[in-house]
């Protein structure tokens, strides 16, 4: 009976170490192969991660140095403006639903559509219990990316509907970040 058992146990273990190095082969053949519609997808879960652990200094390395935006934004205002987004919320889930990419001839600029659920929970005397202080809402962006020598880089984000954001909104008309935060420095 026990013989019996730990052949079971080893097949088991047997199909789990398969399994695993399969997902694992399938993941690196994606990155070298998928070419540049998986380096795009990996780009923006990569972005998805950084202001999910609050990571500017990361954040801001995804954004080209020619930013330039129809709200009057320019590189350094939109990573203000994402520092804020992240200080203001306690927690922030990101939940991305869709992502269509369309890549140019040359595949060196990409239009990128994604509709994610973006959920932040304030810091601001919010109890611990999980449905006080939430904020969330689906939101459609549309992402213009460049390919760059380092690889993608964002290059103008567009609001596709308004957005709610820390108690404004944005997408509706056009206005800077920097309108919508207050504290602007002064430069």
């Amino acid at each position: 009976m026990s013989f019996q058992i730990r052949s079971y146990i080893r097949v088991y273990l047997w199909a789990v170490a398969i399994s695993l190095v399969a997902f694992f082969a399938y993941n690196i053949l994606q990155d070298v192969f998928g070419g540049e519609q998986a380096r795009i997808r990996k780009f923006i879960m990569t972005g998805k991660a950084r202001i999910e652990k609050k990571n500017i200094l990361g954040l801001s390395d995804m954004v080209s140095y020619n930013y330039k935006d129809k709200y009057g934004n320019d590189r350094s205002t939109l990573v203000y403006g994402a520092k804020n987004f992240v200080s203001y919320y306690k927690d922030v889930f990101i939940n991305i639903e869709s992502v269509g990419i369309k890549l140019n001839e040359a595949e060196t600029e990409a239009d990128v559509e994604v509709i994610a659920l973006i959920i932040g929970r304030t810091g601001q005397g919010a109890s611990e219990t999980i449905m006080q202080g939430l904020e969330g809402e689906k939101d459609k962006f549309r992402l213009k990316l460049i390919k760059e020598e380092d690889g993608w880089k964002l290059l103008d984000l567009e609001f596709l509907q308004p957005v709610n954001v820390m108690g404004e909104t944005i997408g509706a008309v056009p206005v800077p970040y920097r309108d919508c935060f207050g504290d602007w420095p002064s430069s």
